[in-house]
């Protein structure tokens, strides 16, 4: 239960500026559902991704994600990944800006045959950011660079896996800066 009102917490603030600034509190998230009934049988994905970090300069930026996600069909599976993240913007002309995201995950996951797994992961993002009004931003990300390992119950050996994705996997967030006191 304290799960969820952290997860209401976050997406009730899930709103930032791009174009980072110092001493400001960064608030950035995007959220996802999609449902296709093929068949007979309705197919059902969601994700929950938001983020908190502080901006200490006109540049950097440091804090945790989360990114929550599940499917539901014949099994149904949840998947979290928590972790700190790094961010260094670089303003570019006009309302736009561009960053790089790293992010360092802990991974779990499971499924109802009893299937789970822990494991890390390690993604680096690029993306473009456009400044709006009272420091909301609208984020584009269009591709990533990953690694994990998972280590499966049961099974003695970690499976891992290496993502190269630039120009597909485009996504789209929103986030806020929040000025902090001096």
């Amino acid at each position: 239960m304290k799960k969820v009102g952290l997860l209401l917490f976050i997406a009730a603030m899930s709103t930032v500026r791009v174009k980072a600034q110092s001493n400001t509190l960064l608030v950035y998230g995007n959220v996802g559902f999609d449902s296709q009934k093929v068949n007979g049988v309705t197919y059902t994905n969601y994700s929950f991704a938001p983020g908190v970090g502080y901006q200490w300069n006109d540049h950097w930026t440091a804090g945790v994600n989360l990114n929550l996600n599940g499917a539901k069909d014949t099994d149904k599976s949840s998947n979290v990944a928590i972790g700190p993240f790094i961010r260094y913007t670089q303003p570019l002309a006009g309302i736009f800006a561009i960053y790089g995201q790293f992010n360092a995950n802990y991974l779990s996951g499971e499924t109802t045959n009893t299937t789970s797994y822990t494991g890390f992961q390690g993604t680096l993002f690029p993306a473009i950011g456009v400044n709006l009004k009272n420091s909301f931003a609208l984020n584009f990300t269009f591709g990533s660079l990953s690694f994990s390992s998972q280590k499966f119950a049961g099974i003695p050996e970690s499976a891992t896996s290496f993502h190269v994705a630039f120009g597909s996997g485009a996504g789209f967030g929103i986030s806020k800066n929040f000025g902090l006191k001096k």
